[in-house]
């Protein structure tokens, strides 16, 4: 019971997450959250690399303090990606989750030449028509800060998750206030995001000052807080 306790913050961390010019993703960076669920804790690192064009996304997810004697291992996630008309594109998605008993693997490739999704998810065929954008599910974030600081978020976005193809609706808002975490004090901006037919809502809070890095995570599912995340280190 533990150990699925345990493994359920470590996917939440992953589902939360992300600029220079009006053109680009931030410069390259890691930031380094505390996340919580419950009793259990763990580290989120979330880092972002510039390689001539070419950029790789990376999810870290582990546990820390007691919750490491039960659940060893960590969830690693990357994608890499290009901007193409100022919009994220996205080129692969691979996934190692240790955590659980049974480890899970994906990997998914974005043709865009010939217009196919193509990977697995553990057993299961991924294989997909491009006949719309398409994002890899970590990916969201950074395409949703791009066009933040743009001005110009849409209302929703498809992505691949898992080995089904998701509408996600957003929503934003200006809080108008800081919010204090660990790594301080800043000014921000509220992103909301669910998929269609769900009831659990994942808000995380931007910060204009950070090239809108979230400084804030959290997931709601009615009144109850399931999940929250805290920036604690930032280096660029």
């Amino acid at each position: 019971m533990k150990t699925i306790t345990m493994h359920r913050i470590l996917i939440l961390a992953c589902i939360f997450f992300h600029i220079g010019d009006l053109n680009a993703v931030p410069a390259d960076y890691e930031a380094v959250y505390t996340v919580k669920l419950l009793q259990a804790d763990g580290t989120l690192r979330a880092s972002l690399e510039n390689n001539d064009g070419t950029y790789t996304y990376t999810l870290k997810t582990e546990p820390t303090g007691f919750w490491k004697l039960i659940a060893k291992g960590s969830i690693n996630e990357s994608s890499e990606f290009e901007i193409i008309d100022e919009k994220i594109r996205s080129i692969n998605y691979r996934l190692n989750d240790t955590i659980r008993r049974n480890p899970r693997k994906s990997e998914v490739d974005f043709d865009w030449s010939k217009r196919l999704i193509k990977g697995f998810y553990k057993d299961r065929v991924i294989d997909f028509k491009l006949e719309k954008p398409i994002l890899a599910r970590i990916l969201l974030q950074i395409e949703i800060m791009h066009q933040q600081q743009k001005n110009n978020l849409e209302d929703s976005y498809l992505i691949i998750d898992k080995d089904e193809i998701k509408e996600i609706v957003i929503t934003s808002s200006n809080t108008g206030k800081k919010i204090s975490v660990p790594f301080g004090s800043y000014d921000v901006i509220k992103v909301s995001h669910q998929s269609k037919n769900s009831n659990r809502i994942n808000n995380f809070w931007l910060a204009p000052e950070l090239d809108f890095i979230p400084i804030k995570l959290e997931q709601t599912e009615g009144e109850k807080i399931n999940f929250e995340a805290n920036l604690v280190q930032l280096s660029r």
